[in-house]
C-alpha cells in the first residue's frame, strides 16, 4: 500500500507558496485609478486599493487554503480516495433532519456564509482529507485498546460494547493530531 509522503507535500506547498508570493511581488502595484468602489467625503477608494489591502491582510491565508484544497484533491485522485454523493448525504442529511425545516437549514447555511453546493464541496474536501489521513496513519487495534484502558471508567462498558464509540474517538484524535503535523492546515 502506498503511504502518503508528508515531506514531499510540505516541500510542494512551500515551493508553490514562494512562487505565488514572488510572482505577486514582482508585479507592479499598478496605479490607484481602477474602478471606484466607495467614496468617503471627497476621497475615492478604488478596487486596486481594496485588492492591495486584501493581499496584505488575508492573501496568505487565502493562498494557503487554495493550495491545501488543490493538494488534497490531487492526492486523493493519486491514491484513489474518493467521496461519493451518498457519503455526503450521510453527513448533510442529519443536519437537515436536526434543523427540521428547509428555512432553518437555509438560516444555517446563511450563518456559514455558503449555499448547499458550497457546503457539499467543503464537506467533500473534509471527508477526503480525513480518508487520506486515515490511509496514511491508520488507527490500530493497539490504539483502540490503549484508549479504552485509559478511559474505561468513563465509557462504562466492555471494550466490545463500546468499541464503535472508542474507535470513532481514536480516529478523530488521530485526524486532529496528524492534520496538525504540518501537511494539512
Amino acid at each position: 500500500m502506498k503511504k502518503f509522503d508528508v515531506s514531499i507535500l510540505t516541500v510542494s506547498v512551500l515551493i508553490l507558496g514562494l512562487v505565488v508570493i514572488g510572482v505577486s511581488q514582482a508585479k507592479e502595484s499598478g496605479d490607484s485609478t481602477g474602478a471606484v468602489v466607495a467614496t468617503i467625503g471627497s476621497t475615492n477608494i478604488t478596487q486596486n486599493q481594496v485588492y492591495e489591502e486584501m493581499k496584505g491582510t488575508v492573501g496568505k491565508g487565502a493562498m494557503a487554503n487554495i493550495i491545501t484544497t488543490e493538494l488534497i484533491k490531487l492526492e486523493g485522485k493519486a491514491q484513489g480516495v474518493t467521496v461519493t454523493d451518498e457519503d455526503l448525504d450521510k453527513v448533510i442529511n442529519p443536519i437537515k433532519e436536526k434543523l427540521k425545516t428547509p428555512e432553518k437549514f437555509q438560516e444555517y447555511l446563511d450563518e456559514k456564509g455558503m449555499d448547499e453546493k458550497a457546503l457539499r464541496e467543503r464537506t467533500r474536501l473534509l471527508l477526503q482529507r480525513d480518508r487520506l489521513i486515515e490511509k496514511a496513519f491508520p488507527t490500530t487495534d493497539k490504539d483502540i485498546t490503549e484508549y479504552y484502558e485509559k478511559n474505561k471508567e468513563k465509557l462504562g462498558g466492555t471494550l466490545e460494547q463500546v468499541r464503535p464509540q472508542v474507535e470513532e474517538k481514536v480516529k478523530e484524535r488521530n485526524r486532529r493530531k496528524n492534520s496538525k503535523s504540518g501537511w494539512i492546515p
